[in-house]
Protein backbone atom coordinates (compact mmCIF):
# COMPACT_ATOMS: atom_id res chain seq x y z
CA UNK A 1 0.00 0.00 0.00
CA UNK A 2 1.38 3.24 -0.77
CA UNK A 3 0.70 6.80 0.69
CA UNK A 4 0.38 9.76 -1.81
CA UNK A 5 0.19 13.14 -0.32
CA UNK A 6 -0.17 16.93 -1.14
CA UNK A 7 2.64 18.83 -3.63
CA UNK A 8 1.90 21.40 -6.62
CA UNK A 9 2.46 24.33 -8.25
CA UNK A 10 1.92 25.06 -12.17
CA UNK A 11 4.00 25.92 -14.97
CA UNK A 12 2.74 25.58 -18.28
CA UNK A 13 -0.89 26.74 -19.35
CA UNK A 14 -2.69 25.15 -22.68
CA UNK A 15 -1.72 28.21 -24.73
CA UNK A 16 1.94 27.90 -23.49
CA UNK A 17 4.20 28.98 -21.09
CA UNK A 18 2.39 30.56 -18.03
CA UNK A 19 3.81 34.48 -17.63
CA UNK A 20 6.07 34.33 -14.37
CA UNK A 21 3.48 36.56 -12.51
CA UNK A 22 1.23 33.92 -13.14
CA UNK A 23 3.56 30.74 -12.26
CA UNK A 24 3.84 32.94 -8.76
CA UNK A 25 0.52 33.41 -8.49
CA UNK A 26 -0.73 29.64 -8.39
CA UNK A 27 2.63 29.13 -6.23
CA UNK A 28 1.46 31.18 -4.05
CA UNK A 29 -2.30 30.24 -3.64
CA UNK A 30 -1.48 26.48 -3.44
CA UNK A 31 1.07 26.46 -0.48
CA UNK A 32 -1.06 29.91 1.34
CA UNK A 33 -3.06 26.59 1.91
CA UNK A 34 -1.05 24.90 3.58
CA UNK A 35 0.27 27.24 5.70
CA UNK A 36 2.74 30.08 6.57
CA UNK A 37 5.81 30.54 4.18
CA UNK A 38 7.75 30.74 6.76
CA UNK A 39 6.56 27.73 8.48
CA UNK A 40 6.67 25.22 5.14
CA UNK A 41 10.44 26.36 4.85
CA UNK A 42 11.07 25.52 8.29
CA UNK A 43 10.07 21.82 8.03
CA UNK A 44 13.34 19.26 8.34
CA UNK A 45 10.77 16.05 9.03
CA UNK A 46 7.03 14.69 9.39
CA UNK A 47 5.47 12.41 11.16
CA UNK A 48 2.04 10.53 10.29
CA UNK A 49 0.24 8.26 12.66
CA UNK A 50 -3.52 6.53 11.96
CA UNK A 51 -5.96 3.92 11.18
CA UNK A 52 -6.29 2.10 7.89
CA UNK A 53 -9.86 1.33 7.32
CA UNK A 54 -11.41 -0.95 4.66
CA UNK A 55 -13.79 -0.29 1.89
CA UNK A 56 -16.43 -1.46 4.65
CA UNK A 57 -15.58 0.62 7.13
CA UNK A 58 -14.09 -1.44 9.44
CA UNK A 59 -10.56 -1.07 10.85
CA UNK A 60 -8.55 -3.19 10.10
CA UNK A 61 -4.63 -1.60 10.91
CA UNK A 62 -2.32 0.78 12.17
CA UNK A 63 -0.01 3.43 10.05
CA UNK A 64 3.08 5.11 10.79
CA UNK A 65 4.87 7.52 8.34
CA UNK A 66 8.15 9.00 9.04
CA UNK A 67 9.93 11.35 6.25
CA UNK A 68 13.31 13.45 6.40
CA UNK A 69 15.11 15.78 4.57
CA UNK A 70 16.37 15.35 1.84
CA UNK A 71 15.52 11.75 0.99
CA UNK A 72 14.66 9.63 4.26
CA UNK A 73 11.74 7.85 4.81
CA UNK A 74 9.90 4.87 7.10
CA UNK A 75 6.58 3.47 6.23
CA UNK A 76 5.03 1.03 9.05
CA UNK A 77 1.48 -1.13 8.01
CA UNK A 78 0.28 -3.37 10.77
CA UNK A 79 -2.54 -5.43 9.66
CA UNK A 80 -3.61 -9.25 11.46
CA UNK A 81 -0.03 -9.17 13.80
CA UNK A 82 2.20 -8.70 10.58
CA UNK A 83 4.17 -5.30 10.62
CA UNK A 84 5.52 -4.21 6.97
CA UNK A 85 8.19 -1.99 7.15
CA UNK A 86 9.49 0.20 4.30
CA UNK A 87 12.11 2.30 4.24
CA UNK A 88 15.00 4.36 2.53
CA UNK A 89 18.16 6.01 3.81
CA UNK A 90 18.17 7.92 1.09
CA UNK A 91 20.82 5.77 -1.34
CA UNK A 92 19.30 2.05 -0.47
CA UNK A 93 16.25 0.78 0.95
CA UNK A 94 14.67 -2.14 2.52
CA UNK A 95 10.81 -3.97 2.81
CA UNK A 96 10.39 -6.19 6.11
CA UNK A 97 7.46 -8.12 6.99
CA UNK A 98 7.24 -9.12 10.79
CA UNK A 99 5.10 -11.34 12.57
CA UNK A 100 4.90 -10.18 15.50
CA UNK A 101 3.47 -13.14 17.45
CA UNK A 102 6.13 -15.60 16.77
CA UNK A 103 8.97 -13.02 16.02
CA UNK A 104 9.76 -14.57 12.53
CA UNK A 105 10.69 -12.59 9.98
CA UNK A 106 11.97 -11.67 6.01
CA UNK A 107 13.52 -9.11 4.33
CA UNK A 108 14.03 -7.89 1.10
CA UNK A 109 16.25 -5.22 -0.59
CA UNK A 110 14.64 -2.88 -2.47
CA UNK A 111 15.52 -2.04 -6.40
CA UNK A 112 16.76 1.00 -7.64
CA UNK A 113 13.04 1.82 -9.19
CA UNK A 114 11.58 1.36 -6.02
CA UNK A 115 13.84 3.66 -3.88
CA UNK A 116 13.42 6.37 -6.67
CA UNK A 117 9.67 6.11 -6.19
CA UNK A 118 10.12 6.69 -2.50
CA UNK A 119 12.68 9.46 -3.37
CA UNK A 120 9.79 11.58 -5.14
CA UNK A 121 7.49 10.40 -2.59
CA UNK A 122 9.40 12.05 -0.22
CA UNK A 123 10.67 15.39 -1.66
CA UNK A 124 7.09 15.96 -2.95
CA UNK A 125 5.68 15.76 0.87
CA UNK A 126 8.49 17.52 2.39
CA UNK A 127 8.64 20.28 -0.34
CA UNK A 128 5.60 21.35 -0.28
CA UNK A 129 4.65 22.37 -3.84
CA UNK A 130 8.65 22.15 -4.76
CA UNK A 131 9.71 18.69 -4.82
CA UNK A 132 10.49 18.89 -8.24
CA UNK A 133 13.25 21.46 -7.85
CA UNK A 134 15.31 18.69 -5.99
CA UNK A 135 14.95 16.05 -8.55
CA UNK A 136 15.35 17.03 -11.98
CA UNK A 137 11.51 17.03 -12.16
CA UNK A 138 8.98 19.22 -14.67
CA UNK A 139 5.75 20.23 -14.05
CA UNK A 140 3.12 19.90 -16.62
CA UNK A 141 -0.01 22.16 -17.01
CA UNK A 142 -3.34 20.13 -18.02
CA UNK A 143 -5.87 22.06 -18.35
CA UNK A 144 -8.65 22.26 -15.92
CA UNK A 145 -11.37 19.73 -15.22
CA UNK A 146 -13.51 19.24 -12.55
CA UNK A 147 -13.39 16.44 -9.94
CA UNK A 148 -16.51 15.58 -7.62
CA UNK A 149 -18.86 18.97 -8.34
CA UNK A 150 -15.78 21.35 -8.20
CA UNK A 151 -13.41 22.91 -10.65
CA UNK A 152 -9.51 22.86 -10.41
CA UNK A 153 -6.61 22.70 -12.05
CA UNK A 154 -4.74 19.50 -12.78
CA UNK A 155 -1.35 19.31 -13.32
CA UNK A 156 1.45 16.46 -13.49
CA UNK A 157 4.60 16.39 -11.79
CA UNK A 158 6.88 14.08 -13.99
CA UNK A 159 9.99 12.83 -13.00
CA UNK A 160 12.01 10.25 -14.70
CA UNK A 161 12.09 6.61 -14.93
CA UNK A 162 8.21 7.50 -15.60
CA UNK A 163 7.38 8.27 -12.44
CA UNK A 164 5.00 11.24 -12.64
CA UNK A 165 1.82 12.34 -10.25
CA UNK A 166 -1.46 14.01 -11.20
CA UNK A 167 -2.71 16.47 -9.19
CA UNK A 168 -6.33 18.02 -8.53
CA UNK A 169 -5.86 21.62 -7.45
CA UNK A 170 -9.22 23.67 -6.35
CA UNK A 171 -9.25 26.72 -8.69
CA UNK A 172 -10.59 28.97 -5.47
CA UNK A 173 -8.74 27.50 -2.09
CA UNK A 174 -5.35 26.03 -3.87
CA UNK A 175 -6.31 22.82 -1.54
CA UNK A 176 -5.47 19.67 -3.14
CA UNK A 177 -8.46 17.83 -3.77
CA UNK A 178 -6.84 14.57 -5.34
CA UNK A 179 -3.78 13.05 -6.73
CA UNK A 180 -3.33 9.83 -9.48
CA UNK A 181 0.12 8.19 -10.11
CA UNK A 182 1.44 6.37 -12.78
CA UNK A 183 -0.05 3.14 -11.52
CA UNK A 184 -3.86 4.52 -11.92
CA UNK A 185 -3.68 4.96 -8.53
CA UNK A 186 -6.34 7.80 -7.37
CA UNK A 187 -5.99 9.21 -3.90
CA UNK A 188 -8.62 11.75 -2.38
CA UNK A 189 -7.98 13.90 0.84
CA UNK A 190 -10.82 14.68 2.67
CA UNK A 191 -11.07 16.63 5.21
CA UNK A 192 -8.21 18.59 7.33
CA UNK A 193 -5.83 18.58 10.57
CA UNK A 194 -3.47 21.18 11.79
CA UNK A 195 -0.16 20.74 13.19
CA UNK A 196 1.88 23.45 14.23
CA UNK A 197 -0.04 25.85 12.10
CA UNK A 198 0.39 24.06 8.85
CA UNK A 199 -2.80 22.40 7.95
CA UNK A 200 -2.88 18.27 6.06
CA UNK A 201 -5.21 16.06 5.26
CA UNK A 202 -7.46 13.98 8.01
CA UNK A 203 -8.07 11.27 5.70
CA UNK A 204 -6.82 9.54 2.39
CA UNK A 205 -8.92 7.41 0.31
CA UNK A 206 -7.41 5.24 -2.15
CA UNK A 207 -9.21 4.04 -5.55
CA UNK A 208 -7.65 1.73 -8.41
CA UNK A 209 -10.39 1.64 -11.51
CA UNK A 210 -12.91 2.99 -9.35
CA UNK A 211 -12.59 0.27 -6.91
CA UNK A 212 -11.95 1.87 -3.53
CA UNK A 213 -9.03 0.56 -1.84
CA UNK A 214 -8.60 1.65 1.82
CA UNK A 215 -8.96 4.59 3.75
CA UNK A 216 -6.42 6.28 6.34
CA UNK A 217 -7.59 7.99 9.02
CA UNK A 218 -4.72 10.71 10.76
CA UNK A 219 -4.99 10.62 14.19
CA UNK A 220 -1.45 12.48 14.78
CA UNK A 221 0.93 14.75 12.77
CA UNK A 222 3.80 15.94 14.31
CA UNK A 223 6.56 18.78 12.73
CA UNK A 224 10.16 18.16 12.90
CA UNK A 225 9.98 14.94 14.89
CA UNK A 226 13.25 14.36 15.78
CA UNK A 227 14.63 11.09 13.92
CA UNK A 228 17.85 9.08 14.27
CA UNK A 229 19.40 7.36 11.32
CA UNK A 230 18.38 4.09 12.97
CA UNK A 231 14.99 4.60 11.55
CA UNK A 232 16.10 4.82 8.17
CA UNK A 233 18.97 2.14 7.91
CA UNK A 234 19.14 -1.46 7.28
CA UNK A 235 18.37 -3.72 10.72
CA UNK A 236 20.30 -5.50 12.48
CA UNK A 237 20.35 -9.07 11.34
CA UNK A 238 21.14 -11.84 13.69
CA UNK A 239 24.27 -13.41 14.44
Amino acid sequence: MKLFLTSIVALLATTGLLALDDQGNILALARKAFGPEKKLISIKSLYYEGRIVDPAGKANGLFKLYLRKPYHQRMEIEVDEVLTVTAINGLEGYRQMLHKPSGKSRIGILNPQQVEKIIVNTIENLFFLKGTEHRNGKIIFEGKTELQGKECYKLKFQYRNNLFFERFIDLETGKILATRDERGVLVYQRGEIFSDGIRFSKSVESYLKEKHINTIHFQHIEVNKVMKDELFNFPEQPR
